[in-house]
Parts: C-alpha cells; sequence; structure tokens
C-alpha cells in the first residue's frame, strides 16, 4: 500500500497553511493578528492557532487514513445539522482535511469529578438520537459507515496480517486455536447486540471528558470536539471509555443517564443488557482503529501510538473471552 503524505509532511509547510487561513479569515474581514501558532502535533493531526481581531481561530489538519471520516467536511455539516452541539466552523477543504474554528472554550480535565461526566454524556446521546434522522447527510458529508457486523472479517484480516502480527507483543496469544474462538464470540456479541434493534447513529469513536468543552455561551451546554474517528455505527460504540472505568456509584450515574435517553428502544433491564454486550465489540472497533493506524503510519509511530495499538488489543482479547 502506498504511502500518503500528510499536510504536514509535503513541501513548504506550515507557509500553505498561513496562506490558506490568511485567504479564508479575509473573506470574512478577520483581521490577523502576528502567525500561527502550533498547539498540538500529532501523529494523527495538527493544530494550530491563529489570534484575530475577533479572537482566537483554531486551524486543524487531520491526518488521511482509510478509517478516518473527513473531519474538515463532517465538522461543517455537524455545525449545521447541531449547532448547539458543535464547534463554529469558519472555512474548510474537504481535500485537504482542513478546517477553521472559532474559540470554543476550555475542555474539562481528566481529572473532573464523575458527576460532571453525567449531564455531558446525557447531552451526547440526545445528539446521537438527533443524528439518526441525518444519517445519508452526515455520509455524504465525508462520515464513514462502520458497522458492527464487519468487525470480525475485519479482525480476521488483521490476524492475516504478518505485518501487523508482528507488532503485537510476545505475551499475546496468537495461536490459530485462539483467534478462531475469539472471532467466534465476537460473532455472536455482535448478533445478540443487533438483536436489540437500536439505530445505526452518529460515534465519536473518541469519547471522553477531554474531547468535550463546557459552552460560556448556554448553560449545561456542551461543544464535542475531535471528530476524527467520527463514524456511523451502534451508539453503544461510544461506551468505551465508561467501559474501562473502575466500578463506581460514580461510573454507573453516567450510564443510567447515557441509558435513559434510549428508552424509546427498549426497557431499562433491555438496554443495560444491550450495553454490557456492546464492550466486547466497543474494544473491537477501537481496536481495529489502531491496526489501520499503526499500519499506515509507519513513518510517524510514537510510543503513544503503539501502546495504545497494544492496549487496545489487550482489552479486546480479555474481555470477548471472559
Amino acid at each position: 500500500m502506498s504511502k500518503t503524505l500528510q499536510s504536514w509532511q509535503q513541501a513548504n509547510w506550515p507557509q500553505t497553511a498561513q496562506r490558506w487561513t490568511e485567504a479564508e479569515l479575509s473573506k470574512q474581514n478577520i483581521r490577523l493578528i502576528d502567525e500561527l501558532q502550533v498547539v498540538k502535533t500529532w501523529a494523527l493531526g495538527h493544530v494550530l492557532k491563529q489570534s484575530t481581531g475577533s479572537g482566537d481561530t483554531f486551524f486543524k489538519a487531520t491526518a488521511f487514513l482509510p478509517l478516518f471520516s473527513n473531519e474538515a467536511s463532517l465538522c461543517s455539516k455537524l455545525f449545521e445539522l447541531f449547532p448547539q452541539y458543535s464547534a463554529k466552523v469558519i472555512a474548510f477543504d474537504a481535500h485537504q482535511q482542513w478546517m477553521l474554528t472559532e474559540s470554543f472554550g476550555e475542555a474539562f480535565v481528566d481529572t473532573v469529578p464523575l458527576c460532571d461526566w453525567v449531564k455531558p454524556f446525557t447531552e451526547f446521546a440526545n445528539l446521537q438520537l438527533a443524528s439518526v434522522d441525518h444519517i445519508e447527510e452526515l455520509e455524504a458529508a465525508g462520515c464513514i459507515r462502520r458497522d458492527i457486523t464487519q468487525l470480525p472479517t475485519q479482525l480476521q484480516r488483521i490476524f492475516n496480517d504478518k505485518a501487523i502480527i508482528s507488532r503485537f507483543p510476545q505475551d499475546i496469544d496468537l495461536s490459530t486455536e485462539r483467534l478462531s474462538q475469539v472471532l467466534t464470540k465476537l460473532k455472536q456479541s455482535v448478533t445478540a447486540l443487533a438483536a436489540y434493534q437500536l439505530p445505526s447513529s452518529l460515534v465519536h469513536s473518541d469519547l471522553h471528558i477531554e474531547n468535550i468543552a463546557p459552552r460560556n455561551d448556554v448553560k449545561e451546554h456542551f461543544t464535542f470536539f475531535d471528530w476524527s474517528d467520527g463514524c456511523i455505527s451502534h451508539p453503544f460504540i461510544d461506551g468505551t471509555y465508561l467501559f474501562r472505568m473502575d466500578d463506581s456509584e460514580g461510573k454507573q450515574q453516567i450510564i443510567d443517564a447515557y441509558l435513559n435517553q434510549w428508552s424509546k428502544y427498549g426497557s431499562k433491564d433491555e438496554l443495560k443488557r444491550a450495553w454490557q454486550l456492546a464492550e466486547s465489540i466497543c474494544y473491537a472497533h477501537q481496536a481495529v482503529s489502531y491496526a489501520g493506524m499503526l499500519h499506515i503510519l509507519s513513518e510517524q509511530q510514537t510510543p503513544d501510538l503503539i501502546h495504545a495499538f497494544e492496549n487496545a488489543f489487550r482489552r479486546f482479547l480479555l474481555k470477548v473471552m471472559n
């Protein structure tokens, strides 16, 4: 597979980003102050800040990856459809996967108490429910569909790929017998979860408190951001971070608040059973994502990315076999 050069690997970066930013902001009669400043750079994207006479704007370039949606185009559509949950997109270039957004304030930090997770996750469920009526529009805007029924086949391909398998730590059992058992159990879980007939919805795929910002203009409303992993799939895929938390009263309050929003699709007990079934499937979804990242970003691997890849498969294999 040929390697796609990311924006930040191409000649004249970041001058090209600066010129594009200047041109787009000038169309809005927004006066620039100084030049783009680096906020964060990593293998999956670069975020830069542009000060202006109207406040800070943020430039983001997202990596081209097979399992990544077109974040720039998707975020523009999200702001059009769900402005109460989305950052305002000033301009975007779908071809380059660049976008400019207005500042949306400060995100939560991971040390906030669990009681502060309840309202954002409740609101996120409402966003997912609202998205059910806009699936075609979201797909047209570059949001890829990742049906859970495809996960066993995708994992089979990964387990057959020697280049990926060679990256697994030696303590992970990848015997033919074990992998056969893993895929059989995953298929059973997918079939059981699909029987509850929850609708496909917008999925963030990396939903945690640090990708949520309290809105300054509307009390108890939130902006959800960093949609590179966004897709159309089973809504409970976004439970990944909740599943990984230690059991506690606070964790259960978040889950109950989230599930309560889905009451039209099942009883409380039915939704709880569906949620429990979703855990191994969530981990499989994330494992497939990281395998794809590592496979494509062979020249940009960081210890964090490799560690995330290993942990995703450890969590999946442990859960599916238990």
